[in-house]
């Protein structure tokens, strides 16, 4: 018969420390990375979750409550969705797309004055300077041509005013004090 010599051999001391050292703790980034993983092949339910994974570990992300107020649309939970956006524009007030997900979940309610005030949050932010074309597309779907028609008319007001036909054009400078400028 044969004897097997089965010989016990320790790990090295790196070995052993790595053995027992917890694994570092995953990020709000690691959490975003596997949300949007998850959003991206369908998976909402598992991607919300993720999200909220993620800003247990960052609180103050708006980027993770506009993406979990996707998911939640997406899940048709548009009461959470709604809470979710309006954290993220506190957060952050120049970020378009809590704006985009506020509007898309007050239109998902279903009726028309919430539908109204998702066109009004639109105009308010394009107004304040945030055009974007997500934005312009979601308030025409939400408010149709009554919200073609006030975009247009805050655009004609905001634009510069053209002179009027007989107004001089200002004089360019005299030579010398061109030369000084141009110095």
């Amino acid at each position: 018969a044969e004897a097997w010599n089965l010989t016990r051999t320790e790990p090295s001391p790196e070995a052993s420390r790595e053995l027992h050292m917890p694994a570092a703790p995953a990020t709000s980034d690691d959490h975003k990375k596997e949300g949007n993983e998850l959003f991206a092949k369908g998976d909402f339910l598992r991607a919300a979750a993720a999200y909220t994974r993620g800003i247990k570990a960052a609180p103050d992300s708006h980027v993770l409550y506009s993406n979990r107020a996707q998911a939640f649309l997406r899940l048709h939970k548009v009461g959470k969705a709604l809470e979710d956006a309006d954290r993220c524009i506190a957060l952050a007030p120049d970020f378009v797309k809590g704006y985009h997900r506020k509007a898309s979940a007050l239109h998902a309610l279903g009726e028309p004055a919430r539908s109204e005030e998702a066109a009004e949050l639109l105009l308010g932010a394009i107004e304040r300077g945030m055009e974007d074309r997500e934005l312009v597309r979601l308030g025409v779907t939400v408010g149709g041509k009554a919200f073609a028609a006030r975009l247009d008319a805050f655009r004609k007001a905001a634009a510069p005013v053209a002179p009027e036909e007989g107004d001089k054009p200002a004089a360019p400078p005299p030579p010398a004090k061109k030369a000084a400028l141009l110095a």
